[in-house]
């Protein structure tokens, strides 16, 4: 059936096509927040004091945003030095101005073994490579520096330092395949990390950065320090808050006597380490802060978490945006010089709003200049709707940088919605680039994967068409926009239909393509991306056939057609979708069980979001059975979860969700193919059984390598 054309021209059409969903769900985008702001009317003037220019100690910054350190961007060579794509990424961010930018964790103690991880600042040899760098960003009317640490326990070094032997809370990343050993520092080699520290200085200063911060939080070494938890010294470095801050100021002093006034010096520091126990506390920041201005810092960028602490350094959507800024805000009561605040602050309205409200002096914006290197530029001229936002979405920068590490590949960072991250000197995306010899492209399905191929082919100047079957865009990513905690993930999709009316696709909803279709539009190149859909696993098709009593429902009908269950439900599935589906149904109190047939959940969601997923249901008192062998439904209706510890009956069960295997939905491909038509096949309809099968990461950057090649 072929349905009504609607062109993306108009910018209520746009509003239409992005807020509209399941039930009439409403997305959360930044329409709420930018929408009265771009009702005010856009630019500069409206965002006056995240543009507003400022001193840092001699260091005038043009204004209020920093790209913080982070280790993205770190892509080294096998002596761990900056290479040519290193630069790349962070120039194409610099072209945009930031008021500051800064490489992450760089270290400063030589390594008891060749390492490739992270950059090294600790010796001379490094500083050529460093100074291609800073010249290379320098172009621009920017602030370049660089962060200044030891990971301690928290690293791949073989010898991890720390001040008094106690091992990370929770087991790094890192340590997956070796054992290190947790070396407790002498008063000696404690004054020789000082030195290092002073020396990785100089370095910086003759490779022609502008400022230096030294890291002393996250739970790397100088944090270590201070923390109660780990430092258990009697000594001169241990006891009393005083004399867990002496590393840390004597470090600081040491930096400050190397480089001058040359450059400026700041310190990164926990506002709270979140532990239990004996951890860092926002007072004692509070107390310490004023002793690190008196000693000549320039600024304090206030973080927050450990490993192992009750909420994470790196924070995704299910952390507020803004999430630190009250420490931040507590720190800058006690200290005349600029505080810098951080955590998941991913659009400029708040940016500015948070310096309004005097809650800090700069706005660091990590992950959102990952996600849209433009970000600056797009706020100065006030263009904020094209600010591609990002989500929160751990699954590509952290997550992928986790998993590329125990792959034995460290350093592949990426991001779930920009999928040119890393890739900067090799994804070169120029718009139009086709337009003397455009193809007309049919991209069948408007799900994430289908409006990258839509956005990346009429980027280039194809002339192209999105049809969908639905009357809304967005496929799948609206139901996960349902779940709760996770509404923020639907915040590209209005990105998405601003890019579509501004590239000239043409997008039919309510529009199924069959054979007829394809014959009439006759297009040069089709994309499928038609999804994938539930199924009942083989081994339960017998025992759903013959319940009498209990509600089968397939997730995705559970969502869009807003089905209400019944008070004790069976989830199977327990991987990112029947752990999602677990937590919408747990709501108000239901009763919720998982089936999952491996040993792990939500394995496909990245471990930060899986964190808080996994410990939402647990507060809920969702049971979760893994390693499930067989679902047994009795003639009786009654249910049996069975695993290799044994049968398991689920009383009163009168629900059950399947959102565990699904099924390709190609089907188009194959009218395609059978036309000659060149076809690509994207997003779920290519795959749903691979590791990162089925996820907006794969999805958008599966489609978008296809598109930018066509």
């Amino acid at each position: 059936m072929s349905g009504a054309t609607r062109g993306l021209c108009r910018s209520d059409t746009v509003r239409a096509l992005a807020s509209v969903g399941p039930g009439g769900c409403q997305l959360s985008y930044h329409m709420l927040v930018y929408g009265s702001f771009c009702n005010r009317g856009a630019g500069v003037s409206h965002l006056a004091r995240l543009f507003t220019p400022m001193a840092i100690g001699r260091m005038q910054i043009q204004n209020r945003i920093m790209m913080p350190g982070m280790s993205a961007g770190m892509m080294l060579d096998r002596d761990a030095q900056a290479t040519p794509e290193m630069i790349a990424y962070y120039v194409e961010r610099a072209k945009t101005r930031p008021g500051l930018m800064a490489i992450g964790a760089s270290a400063v103690v030589p390594a008891s073994a060749p390492r490739n991880m992270p950059l090294a600042l600790d010796h001379d040899r490094h500083i050529p490579s460093l100074k291609k760098l800073v010249d290379a960003v320098h172009q621009y009317d920017t602030k370049f520096g660089i962060q200044l640490f030891d990971g301690g326990v928290q690293t791949g070094d073989r010898v991890q330092l720390s001040p008094s032997g106690v091992p990370a809370m929770a087991a790094a990343v890192f340590d997956s395949r070796a054992s290190p050993v947790v070396k407790t520092l002498t008063v000696d080699e404690i004054g020789q990390v000082v030195r290092d520290f002073a020396a990785a200085a100089r370095r910086c200063q003759t490779a022609g950065f502008d400022f230096v911060e030294i890291h002393a939080g996250h739970g790397y070494l100088i944090s270590a320090f201070l923390t109660p938890y780990f430092n258990r010294r009697t000594d001169q470095y241990g006891g009393c808050l005083e004399n867990r801050g002496r590393f840390l100021i004597e470090i600081f002093r040491a930096v400050k006597s190397a480089v001058g006034h040359a450059l400026a010096v700041g310190v990164k520091i926990n506002g709270d380490d979140f532990m239990v126990k004996d951890g860092w506390t926002l007072a004692d920041t509070c107390i310490l802060a004023p002793t690190l201005e008196a000693q000549g810092a320039d600024y304090l960028s206030i973080t927050a978490g450990v490993m192992g602490g009750t909420r994470l350094t790196v924070p995704p959507l299910y952390e507020k945006q803004g999430c630190f800024a009250d420490l931040a805000e507590a720190v800058k009561k006690a200290v005349s010089i600029p505080v810098a605040t951080i955590g998941r602050i991913k659009n400029p309205v708040m940016a500015n709003d948070l310096l309004e409200q005097g809650k800090a002096d700069i706005i660091c914006m990590g992950r959102a200049m990952i996600a849209d290197s433009e970000i600056v530029d797009k706020s100065r001229r006030g263009e904020l709707d094209d600010i591609r936002l990002c989500l929160g979405e751990c699954r590509g920068c952290i997550d992928h940088e986790m998993r590329s590490i125990k792959r034995g590949s460290p350093g592949q960072v990426s991001c779930v919605v920009n999928p040119r991250m890393q890739r900067e000197s090799v994804c070169i995306d120029i718009e139009g680039s086709s337009k003397d010899n455009p193809k007309k492209i049919l991209v069948v399905g408007a799900g994430l994967a289908g409006l990258e191929a839509a956005r990346r082919t009429a980027f280039s100047g194809h002339r192209v068409t999105l049809c969908e079957s639905r009357s809304w865009i967005g496929g799948q990513i609206r139901f996960a926009a349902m779940i709760p905690g996770r509404q923020e993930i639907g915040d590209m999709l209005p990105w998405y239909a601003r890019q579509l009316a501004k590239h000239g696709v043409q997008v039919r909803l309510d529009t199924t393509v069959d054979a007829a279709m394809l014959e009439k539009l006759a297009p040069d190149v089709v994309f499928v991306a038609t999804g994938s859909v539930p199924q009942v696993p083989q081994n339960m098709l017998d025992g759903v056939a013959h319940s009498e009593n209990i509600n089968m429902l397939m997730i995705d009908d559970l969502l869009e057609q807003n089905i209400e269950p019944g008070e004790n439900i069976l989830v199977v599935g327990g991987d990112q979708i029947g752990m999602q589906a677990a937590d919408y149904l747990s709501e108000g109190g239901r009763k919720v069980c998982v089936a999952e047939a491996h040993g792990h959940f939500a394995q496909k969601l990245a471990a930060n979001d899986r964190w808080y997923l996994v410990g939402r249901t647990i507060e809920k008192k969702v049971r979760r059975f893994k390693d499930v062998r067989n679902i047994v439904i009795g003639t009786d209706d009654s249910v049996s979860v069975v695993t290799d510890k044994g049968s398991e009956i689920l009383p009163d069960i009168d629900t059950i969700v399947f959102a565990s295997e699904r099924r390709s939905n190609r089907s188009v491909a194959e009218l395609a193919k059978a036309r000659g038509l060149e076809t690509y096949i994207v997003g779920d309809a290519s795959d749903v059984v691979s590791e990162d099968s089925g996820t907006i990461f794969t999805n958008i950057a599966q489609a978008y390598d296809i598109a930018r090649r066509i």
